[in-house]
């Protein structure tokens, strides 16, 4: 049994790469780091402009979000996943474009 459609997480995952991009270039040239509040601030902006879309279902949407299971910072010291390899995908997104433009 399959517990998600690939091709509806897929297109919840190309939707979000271009608002992210635009976001985070809209800050980096803003000058700030990013920090734990930025990150949040940004993951809420993108799940905002997502759940605008008509065609994206909010189930698939909520899979990039941050759970709470990871008990993210919400402060401004800046980002710092350390050796973790379980990050949300949001998180992860917005992290990489963020030193992607950097």
């Amino acid at each position: 049994m399959r517990l998600t459609n690939m091709n509806e997480f897929d297109a919840v995952i190309a939707r979000a790469e271009p608002i992210i991009a635009t976001i985070v270039t809209r800050h980096r040239t803003e000058g700030q780091p990013l920090t734990w509040r930025l990150i949040h601030s940004i993951e809420g902006e993108v799940l905002a402009e997502l759940n605008r879309a008509d065609d994206l279902q909010p189930a698939y949407i909520n899979l990039i979000r941050h759970s709470g299971v990871f008990n993210y910072p919400l402060n401004d010291d800046p980002v710092d996943f350390g050796e973790s390899s379980a990050i949300a995908c949001a998180f992860s997104m917005i992290y990489d474009a963020f030193h992607r433009v950097h």
